[in-house]
């Protein structure tokens, strides 16, 4: 009969972390197997969030040293994933800790480690202190943890701090520790956001401007805000990035220090030129408000780059790209890094609003403009956007007329709603996008040409996950984000995804990761035989040919990942000389039999790349584009490796 387990009911965070870490399937008597980072994977992060580990070791770990040196603690950072990114502090763990790996790479999300700071503080959004028996999983009640999120200046999660220690047990003043901690690298954040220039610290006393809890404006070389703490907005009123800070501060906030009789503030402005100029356009550079938004694809980092720089001056961007391969999100992003992320982003599917609705929907309507209208009337999509972006997805189907009329708009930079005579003025950022052939819909005279023109500003093609270099990790990243408990990817599988066309691309992949998870509860490896049947057809199909370079056995939609050959390796390889049709496994007439030529071929093969490459496993593997677990495999079988 299972133990049940003792819910702690002192706190509710507490309490519905526990029965989060039991919807898991966690046991606490039992040390659950660790979700791990391979080392290209943690290079990837390291690069991904250098500028974060850089600002956490100049700004956090000096008071960290200070005040925890005495103890046998250590300062971890992790990713918004929950995984390890980098720890300082004692220089080694004990056994104890090395036993529970709380090492770099290991994820310490809720659902892989049960409650710990790390991970409740992720879920939670606040900062956490999870001590001795607060822990879920019973190995680890000898450790205090406590942690506290870190965000950008865009309010975008980025990581969470944590302090843990083996014998210490934490307070209230611990958390107050990593709360400041996880402020000081928030205010470095701010500092090095592009275009600083200006500090001005804010607070009602002179003795809080360097207390850590006063209000923070980062401002441009002329004056505008560029970003702002939470504090600074409640002491001026909401303050927006893009506004002039002298309508808060008046003209003389860039003094040295002062006192704003109007807000009963005190001000310290101070420049931000700081010594090292190199050094801070090298870091601004990496680009702190893209924490997380950095592309592995080439083609996709350029369009990203491409497209940065045109919001900056309002020109118009054309996003083109096959259906799925998320052209909203880019947007999103787009957004979300921009002097306008605080202001609206205003989205509109042209392609699902009826014809007779587009006008109203876009451009709003007066009070009794028509039969069934609001009686109040309607702003219009286009005006909710003031100041923001207005997103025209698929707006190769928009209806003939409403184009003539978003051509205004474009031209004019004002709005004039169904029904009425008044027009208003709209500052906006506009951003379309297609799956469709513009310039063919222009040719057939579906689509005003002028419009065209005017809505290519800038055009930036997504490419299709087919086209992308980093499909692998996208495969990856995917299944992380749906299965349910540590799990890996079949080598032949991985192999099968990489190569499929995938017309649905992302959306396609996403929805089939899920489908895949769900039926792989439990298993240790997602394999195959998790696969919907009509995608592992899909896979199944295609003759098996040589690569003329490598002397590979190929799928033609498979690179060689693991065992492919008949007879008597023919059970290793999970679809080879199998068809699916329904639940019924098939030999096909184009695979059913090698000649033992070709295996004395790729047998050669690998013995030349091995002796090339001095035994040298991982530099074999990478030559011949196999995974280091088939090559050791294939090694064991011709009697090169034990």
């Amino acid at each position: 009969m299972a133990v049940k387990p003792h819910l702690p009911s002192t706190q509710a965070w507490l309490a519905d972390s526990w029965q989060r870490s039991i919807g898991a399937g966690l046991s606490e008597f039992q040390l659950p197997q660790e979700l791990r980072l391979d080392a290209s994977e943690l290079k990837q992060k390291h690069e991904q969030y250098q500028m974060l580990i850089a600002l956490v070791q100049s700004h956090a770990l000096p008071l960290f040293n200070q005040l925890m040196a005495h103890s046998n603690s250590r300062l971890l950072l992790s990713d918004a994933e929950g995984y390890v990114l980098r720890h300082w502090g004692v220089s080694r763990y004990s056994t104890k800790l090395a036993d529970v790996a709380l090492d770099i790479g290991v994820n310490w999300l809720e659902q892989h480690k049960g409650t710990n700071a790390i991970g409740t503080a992720l879920t939670a959004k606040q900062a956490v202190s999870v001590v001795g028996e607060q822990h879920f999983i019973r190995q680890n009640r000898f450790m205090s943890c406590t942690a506290c999120p870190i965000f950008s200046p865009q309010g975008e999660m980025l990581g969470v701090i944590d302090i843990t220690s083996e014998q210490q047990r934490h307070t209230q003043q611990t958390l107050m520790l990593v709360s400041s901690l996880a402020q000081q690298v928030e205010t470095a954040l701010l500092c090095h956001l592009p275009d600083s220039r200006y500090r001005i610290d804010l607070a009602a006393q002179p003795n809080l401007l360097s207390s850590g809890w006063q209000g923070i404006v980062i401002a441009d070389s002329d004056g505008r805000i560029v970003g702002c703490n939470p504090m600074a907005k409640q002491l001026l009123n909401q303050a927006k990035v893009g506004d002039s800070v002298e309508q808060y501060l008046g003209d003389n906030w860039s003094r040295a220090g002062g006192f704003n009789q109007h807000l009963d503030l005190h001000l310290q402005t101070q420049p931000l030129n700081i010594p090292n100029a190199k050094s801070r356009v090298e870091m601004s550079n990496k680009s702190l408000t893209q924490l997380g938004v950095r592309f592995r694809d080439p083609q996709l980092e350029r369009a990203w780059q491409h497209a940065n720089k045109v919001i900056t001056k309002q020109i118009t961007l054309l996003v083109l790209g096959e259906t799925g391969v998320g052209k909203e999100q880019f947007v999103k992003k787009l957004h979300a890094q921009s002097v306008r992320r605080s202001e609206p982003l205003v989205a509109v599917n042209c392609a699902a609003l009826p014809a007779e609705l587009v006008e109203s929907e876009l451009f709003g309507y007066q009070a009794g403009a028509f039969t069934g209208a609001n009686r109040t009337g309607f702003i219009g999509k286009i005006r909710q956007a003031h100041g923001g972006f207005l997103f025209l997805d698929e707006i190769g189907e928009m209806p003939l007329a409403a184009q003539s009329r978003l051509l205004r708009v474009l031209q004019e930079r004002e709005v004039v709603p169904v029904g009425s005579n008044q027009s208003f003025k709209v500052d906006i950022q506009i951003i379309a996008a297609t799956h469709m052939d513009l310039e063919q819909q222009v040719a057939q005279g579906l689509f005003r040409q002028d419009l065209f023109y005017r809505l290519n500003g800038l055009q930036v093609r997504l490419p299709a996950l087919r086209e992308r270099q980093d499909i692998e990790r996208i495969i990856h990243k995917l299944h992380r984000k749906h299965r349910i408990a540590p799990q890996a990817i079949c080598p032949e599988l991985l192999g099968l995804l990489v190569q499929h066309d995938w017309p649905g691309n992302l959306r396609e992949l996403d929805n089939l990761m899920q489908v895949a998870c769900l039926m792989a509860e439990g298993d240790d490896t997602l394999t195959w035989q998790h696969l919907p049947d009509y995608l592992a057809q899909k896979l199944a199909a295609g003759p098996l040919t040589v690569d003329p370079l490598n002397t590979q056995l190929l799928n033609e939609k498979q690179p060689l990942g693991e065992e492919a050959k008949t007879g008597q390796h023919s059970a290793s390889h999970p679809l080879a000389g199998k068809v699916m049709s329904g639940n019924t496994a098939t030999l096909p007439t184009a695979a059913a039999v090698q000649s033992d030529s070709l295996y004395e071929a790729i047998y050669s093969n690998v013995q030349q790349a091995y002796q090339a490459c001095n035994g040298n496993v991982s530099q074999c593997a990478k030559r011949l584009g196999i995974s280091r677990n088939a090559l050791y495999r294939r090694l064991k079988q011709m009697g090169l490796k034990g």
